[in-house]
C-alpha cells in the first residue's frame, strides 16, 4: 500500500473576530480592509503609557488620528467607521484589554461588517 501526502498550503483570507493584537511600542500591525470593492488600510500602533493613560496613533483610509485610553470603562475603546454611510454601517471597536509593561492588549471587533473582508498585511 502506498502512501502519499497531499499538501494544501494555508492561507489567511479573513480574520475571525474578536481579534486580539499584542504589540510592543512603536510596533505597527497593518490590516487590508475590503468593503464594497474599495480596499483601504488599516494600520495602529501604541506610542506612550504613562499615569496609566495609553496613546495610540492610528491611521484609517489615508487618514491619521490619535487617541487615548484608559484601562476603565467606557474610556478603553473607540470605533472605526469601515465606511460612512448613514444606516447600520460596519465599524471596529477596538478595547484596550491590558498593559503589562511592555505589551499592550487589545481586543478588535467587527460590528455590522458581513461584506467586510479583513486581512493582516505583513
Amino acid at each position: 500500500m502506498s502512501k502519499f501526502f497531499l499538501f494544501f498550503p494555508l492561507f489567511l483570507y479573513s480574520l475571525t473576530f474578536p481579534y486580539t493584537v499584542e504589540l510592543k511600542k512603536d510596533e505597527t500591525i497593518s490590516f487590508e480592509v475590503t468593503y464594497l470593492k474599495n480596499i483601504y488600510l488599516f494600520n495602529l500602533r501604541w506610542t506612550l503609557f504613562k499615569n496609566d493613560v495609553l496613546t495610540v496613533l492610528y491611521r484609517y483610509d489615508n487618514f491619521p488620528r490619535q487617541i487615548t485610553l484608559y484601562k476603565d470603562y467606557p474610556l478603553n475603546a473607540f470605533k472605526v467607521p469601515v465606511a460612512k454611510i448613514p444606516d447600520n454601517y460596519p465599524y471596529f471597536y477596538i478595547v484596550f484589554k491590558d498593559f503589562n509593561g511592555k505589551i499592550a492588549t487589545f481586543d478588535i471587533y467587527l460590528k455590522n461588517g458581513k461584506k467586510v473582508v479583513v486581512k493582516v498585511k505583513e
